[in-house]
């Protein structure tokens, strides 16, 4: 069953496939804040998020009529955004694959290092979120997927499981597997 603000999701489609287009500013209005920090978690990149927020709205705005108003639009939205990413991603594997320079984009130089204890104390801890980040980055799909979405998104297991197409449980395997390996891989650093 649909709550109040689903069913007027599913209105404001109808209207953009009857070819009101201000139905698209209203949808965008409310999911684009939202949207563009998940996609954000997802590519550490504000500028891909950017792009990709965009290219999710141009795809709602085109396949408006494929959307069926017995689910949640919110998670249509995400899974539109959640492809998005992942072929980013993809694209990404394929350009470092075919690269012949080395490119090291996750690397940041910092800029000027005060000899400040607690200044130093801080860095250890924004290396080991950088560290942090770049694991997750690392992770396969789905286990980046169902972490992003349940533990940074906050969202729930059913809404997880929604959204990438699986069980709660599922959902629950796949952040507990993401969590080891990065448990794993932040104790061998």
């Amino acid at each position: 069953m649909l709550n109040g603000q689903e069913e007027n999701d599913a209105i404001l489609v109808q209207r953009l496939v009857a070819g009101e287009n201000i139905a698209l500013d209203i949808i965008m209005k409310r999911y684009q804040e939202p949207l563009f920090f998940f996609v954000l978690r997802y590519v550490h990149d504000e500028d891909v998020a950017y792009d990709l927020v965009q290219e999710t709205f141009f795809r709602v705005y085109t396949r408006a009529e494929k959307y069926n108003p017995e689910y949640k639009f919110s998670t249509w939205l995400y899974q539109i955004a959640l492809n998005l990413c992942r072929d980013f991603g993809r694209k990404q594997t394929l350009r470092k694959f075919f690269s012949l320079s080395d490119q090291s984009d996750g690397t940041k130089a910092k800029a000027e290092m005060v000899h400040d204890a607690r200044i130093e104390e801080s860095y250890d801890t924004e290396v080991e979120i950088d560290k942090l980040h770049e694991e997750i980055a690392r992770l396969p799909h789905k286990l980046k997927a169902a972490l992003i979405l349940y533990t940074l998104e906050e969202k729930s297991q059913a809404t997880c499981g929604e959204i990438l197409g699986i069980s709660q449980k599922a959902v629950e395997t796949r952040v507990y597997r993401a969590r080891k390996v990065l448990e794993q891989k932040m104790a061998g650093r």
